[in-house]
């Protein structure tokens, strides 16, 4: 048994601004005692729109959950929406698990629940080969195009992998699994409405690990996109803020051609 200290941080954050880092080590219930050294920071998200992370305990069936607010305050003030400021991430559980290089990190994935968020026939688009020429399929129109996409492939011959989300207006939002460094990143630089604050254009970058077939789970809400690695190696938020939904997800690579074993999208059911 370990314990996990959360310290959500304002400025410090690896992007800018407001973040939750973490540290895995023993408590007796007066002292933490840290695994490594405190310098050493882990992070529980990537992205520069996930800080202030509440988790509980005694959940069902012993699952550690975790809800973040989803902004960061280097411009919370400042976003483009109207009756609201921000919202909160989706309940994800955490669970540790020991890395190759022997220390010991936080997995997060959507909780369980989020499932049952599920509406009307899912969009199975199956395998298909993608190459320098992007491969384009549409999102649900339903619900402003708020929806759940999970993606398995395979890069071959790749060495970036990028899969892009976007609109008639050419906005866009752009991740990246870099093969050579082993990285997965988001770039929301072109995503929509940016200009109401100077961090908020960004690119942010995780750690992934370097695997064979790579699975990747997006949740495109209105104005964010939450992603996470299929085992929860990694997860990353960021606020997007497009004056049209997204109604295509693509998929291109920089060299070569990568295999996609799997492509299904289901939308979402919301209260408006």
């Amino acid at each position: 048994t370990k314990w996990v200290l959360i310290c959500n941080i304002n400025p410090g954050g690896p992007f800018g601004g407001s973040a939750a880092q973490y540290f895995v080590g023993d408590f007796d219930g007066k002292t933490f005692t840290c695994d490594t050294k405190p310098e050493v920071t882990k992070w529980m998200d990537y992205g520069k729109d996930h800080y202030a992370a509440v988790s509980w305990s005694n959940a069902p069936e012993k699952r550690h959950t975790v809800i973040a607010w989803m902004s960061n305050w280097q411009y919370a003030n400042n976003v483009p929406t109207k009756q609201f400021r921000s919202a909160n991430t989706l309940p994800r559980d955490i669970e540790l698990y020991e890395s190759s290089d022997g220390e010991l990190y936080l997995a997060v994935t959507p909780a369980p629940e989020v499932n049952a968020l599920r509406a009307g026939k899912a969009l199975k688009y199956g395998s298909f080969s993608a190459g320098t020429k992007k491969v384009s399929r549409k999102l649900p129109a339903e619900n402003s195009g708020i929806c759940e996409i999970n993606l398995e492939l395979v890069p071959r011959s790749a060495g970036k992998v990028y899969i892009t989300l976007s609109n008639d207006k050419d906005e866009r939002t752009v991740m990246t699994y870099n093969l050579e460094n082993s990285t997965f990143s988001m770039d929301r630089t072109a995503s929509g409405l940016t200009d109401f604050n100077k961090d908020f254009p960004a690119i942010t970058v995780a750690p992934c690990p370097a695997e064979a077939k790579l699975c990747l789970r997006l949740f495109v809400d209105r104005c964010s996109v939450e992603a996470f690695e299929g085992d929860g190696r990694f997860a990353m938020t960021n606020l997007v803020f497009p004056q049209h939904p997204y109604t295509t997800v693509s998929v291109a690579v920089d060299k070569g051609r990568c295999k996609v074993n799997d492509l299904t999208v289901n939308s979402l059911k919301v209260n408006n």
